[in-house]
């Protein structure tokens, strides 16, 4: 049995500096990948692991000024039977735009909420889009403040 405990901690230590090798990726002037235990004679196209990671690591910052913008904030008051509640979910489903639906007739806050927004207006859909508060429905209206 001595002599098969050697033989696994031989095996063990063989394999294990093995796998510690340095691998190396390089690309030809034709595009192909080539992948070797040494380096290439095209110094200036090898990749090794820590190559990638310095890329990584010195990659640009991230510019700010072209940060994609951040997404429009809806909410909409409804009932269920409104026609022109309707046609505005479907245009912000249509343009792919998040919002927040509030059923009036279903949660007193959200009619109490929608009554302190626009006390003048007791019309549906009422509609905050980015800050802008929009009485019934307009693609025009919808579109202006989606854009802000």
């Amino acid at each position: 049995m001595v002599i098969n405990q050697s033989l696994l901690l031989l095996l063990a230590l063989t394999f294990t500096f093995s796998v510690q090798a340095e691998g190396y990726k390089w690309t030809d002037a034709n595009g192909s990948a080539h992948f070797s235990s040494s380096k290439s004679d095209h110094l200036a196209l090898i990749e090794t692991p820590n190559d990638l990671e310095d890329k990584v690591s010195k990659s640009d910052p991230i510019d700010k000024n072209n940060q994609p913008a951040a997404a429009p904030q809806v909410d909409i008051y409804v009932t269920s039977w409104c026609p022109y509640c309707k046609k505005a979910m479907a245009f912000l489903r249509k343009n792919d735009v998040a919002f927040n639906v509030y059923d009036i007739e279903q949660d007193i806050d959200a009619a109490t909420r929608k009554k302190t927004l626009d006390p003048g207006y007791s019309g549906i859909p009422l509609a905050v889009v980015n800050g802008t508060t929009i009485r019934g429905f307009s693609d025009a209206a919808y579109q202006q403040a989606l854009a802000k």
